[in-house]
């Protein structure tokens, strides 16, 4: 399986425990999961504890906490049934504070990211050919925001081929952080709010003229309707993959809000992904009704999830609404 992002180890996981039991989930993590990321650190430690290997999870948790130095909420570990045989373990305890005082900093210290892909530079800045010779002020924009307990790094590999057919990208990390390496859009008023500073941050680069699009995975979907219809942010097109909406129809209804804006969407949903194929499907033929321009392609055997063509179809999709405003 390829591109084993963790998001898609979760997933797999958590399919596999459902369909052939925590054994089997085990298994497929303890093979693909990748012990660097906290994340999947996570879902190893877990399912080796639901499956009964309560001294191999320990130490998986021990290791993760003292020596990777990453952290988990206090209350999951408190709490979560999954971790029930570990709890009277001597040096659990003490793992769970840790972990308390390293959420509390976290917290305390929370603030938005934005990785920024220009033409002729990697997410490093190191420099690389370029495709053209565009100015950066003729660039059009692309902020991306990432779905739940993800970050900007696992959008790159996705979203890098807008850049590399010369859009300005912009790679979004919410300041709302779950635990290590994970963030959500919980409060996604504020979301919106940092959107619209990192696009201000690019407009400084690009200026006010350039085209701009949102990109969202998942939950980060409700984010981007939210900046638009709700915060006026001035988007000439949304590209939403996997949307998670909270409640289409509701949505749905704050199309008002749009009044003369006219932005493009296109929508892409797998067919085993019930909940968001359901809202990708409420949602543009609502936008349809309103006679604006929004397309659904439906993806078929894919779960909550990218396509394996996403590259094609995000170009294609950026495409689509650059041609539009006859940029």
């Amino acid at each position: 399986m390829t591109n084993m992002t963790a998001t898609r180890l979760f997933n797999e996981a958590l399919a596999r425990r459902e369909q052939l039991g925590v054994e089997q989930a085990w298994s497929f993590v303890q093979e693909h999961g990748d012990p660097t990321d906290a994340r999947q650190m996570n879902l190893l430690y877990a399912l080796a504890a639901a499956s009964g290997r309560a001294d191999e999870a320990f130490a998986l948790l021990s290791d993760a906490v003292t020596e990777k130095g990453f952290w988990y909420p206090a209350e999951y570990l408190l709490e979560d049934e999954d971790l029930e045989s570990l709890r009277g373990r001597e040096g659990f305890a003490e793992l769970a504070d840790l972990c308390g005082k390293r959420e509390e900093a976290a917290l305390a210290n929370a603030a938005p990211g934005l990785t920024v892909l220009e033409q002729g530079k990697d997410a490093h800045g190191v420099t690389k050919k370029a495709n053209d010779e565009t100015p950066a002020s003729a660039r059009p924009i692309l902020l991306v925001l990432h779905g739940d307990q993800e970050n900007e790094r696992d959008t790159e590999m996705f979203w890098k081929p807008a850049q590399e057919s010369g859009w300005k990208v912009g790679l979004i990390r919410s300041s709302q952080i779950r635990f290590s390496a994970a963030y959500g859009w919980d409060d996604i008023d504020l979301g919106a709010a940092e959107l619209r500073e990192h696009l201000e941050t690019l407009r400084g680069t690009t200026g006010e003229d350039a085209l701009i699009a949102l990109g969202a995975f998942s939950t980060g979907a409700e984010v981007a309707l939210n900046a638009v219809l709700h915060d006026d942010f001035p988007a000439d097109g949304l590209i939403l993959v996997s949307p998670w909406l909270d409640d289409a129809a509701e949505w749905a209804e704050a199309l008002e809000r749009l009044e003369e804006r006219k932005p493009r969407s296109s929508w892409i949903a797998g067919a085993e992904d019930e909940e968001g194929l359901q809202s990708s499907r409420v949602l543009t033929q609502a936008l349809q009704e309103r006679g604006l321009k929004a397309r659904l392609k439906v993806v078929a055997g894919l779960g909550h999830d990218y396509p394996a063509d996403f590259s094609l179809r995000l170009v294609e999709g950026l495409n689509w609404i650059a041609e539009d405003k006859g940029k």
